[in-house]
């Protein structure tokens, strides 16, 4: 009997010391881990401190005010409530394309559809991401404004531009406030700016320029061609050829002989396209120039299903010296 009551003494006092084990390890654990949470809230806020000050509203370079811009006019949008429609600027390496035009001289679909912009408005800047998420309509992942004064006037959701301005500094607080402003230092820093002004040609009021409507009549003539020729850099556009028949046709070329070159000449919603083809038996001088015909309608609604596509390659031509 006194040897089965020491047994049970001895496993009592075994099960009461396994116990102030576990219970000393949980403490050790939960101390731990109260100690990494509040070194990586630390570490969080000390960042969140040091972006805040990187954002000054009386030091921002253009890279900043155009993604902030752009963040601030995402989070004003209607449904931002229910979509963060900024999110893409989270991506890694994400950046963003920014050019400025003269506000007379804007590139068809690069700006607002009616041109109301405030007064004093000299240029326009639009600004895109570099890569964007497949959620289409979930993110607005560009937009254009423009600056007068000490007030951003940016995009509203009518392809228009807001008449009420909104300065810079309302922006940064506002970044700040919502704990949004390393998503603007991100995109800033990757970010490229390209200044249009004085290099647009448009071909009617409608906005079209000249690069634009070459690259839908090169689509529609000889598309590899000109696709192979932008690839390779070779590709170059004028606004005025200046001798013959062509004389006041724009055109585009490789800067060959006449087969490199397609002259064209817009006249309302016509266009007139002039090409000097060879047959297969036939020399370049012997050849003929042939003249078609076609529709800025035809060619916009063939050729410009692809918005990115068509000014991506309208971007690369150069202008012939």
């Amino acid at each position: 009997m006194g040897s089965i009551f020491m047994r049970k003494i001895a496993l009592i006092l075994m099960l009461s010391l396994t116990m102030m084990v576990i219970v000393a390890c949980g403490r050790t654990s939960s101390s731990t881990n109260r100690s990494t949470s509040s070194m990586t809230s630390s570490l969080s806020s000390t960042q969140q401190t040091r972006d805040d000050a990187a954002l000054n509203a009386e030091r921002l370079i253009p890279e900043q005010t155009a993604a902030l811009v752009l963040y601030y006019r995402d989070a004003h949008m209607p449904g931002a409530n229910d979509y963060d429609y900024s999110a893409d600027m989270e991506n890694n390496d994400q950046g963003a394309t920014v050019k400025i035009y003269d506000k007379g001289a804007v590139p068809w679909r690069e700006g607002p559809s009616a041109k109301t912009y405030p007064k004093g408005a000299k240029v326009l800047y639009t600004i895109k991401l570099t890569s964007a998420s497949d959620k289409d309509g979930d993110r607005l992942n560009s937009t254009y404004y423009t600056i007068v004064g000490n007030k951003v006037y940016y995009a509203n959701s009518s392809n228009g531009i807001r008449k009420t301005g909104v300065t810079l500094a309302e922006m940064v607080t506002y970044a700040k406030t919502h704990g949004e402003v390393n998503r603007v230092l991100k995109v800033a820093k990757n970010t490229q700016i390209i200044d249009m002004r004085g290099k647009v040609t448009l071909t009617d009021k409608d906005g079209l320029t000249t690069q634009q409507l070459g690259t839908l009549v090169a689509l529609l003539k000889n598309p590899d061609w000109f696709k192979n020729e932008v690839q390779n850099g070779e590709m170059y556009y004028g606004t005025h050829y200046g001798y013959g028949e062509t004389a006041d046709y724009q055109y585009i070329t490789t800067q060959g002989d006449s087969t490199s070159y397609i002259w064209f000449k817009r006249k309302g919603n016509d266009v007139t396209i002039k090409m000097i083809e060879p047959t297969e038996n036939q020399s370049v001088t012997g050849a003929r120039m042939t003249t078609t015909h076609t529709t800025v309608t035809n060619l916009i609604n063939n050729y410009y299903t692809s918005e990115d596509e068509v000014n991506t390659y309208a971007d690369q031509l150069k202008a012939e010296p």
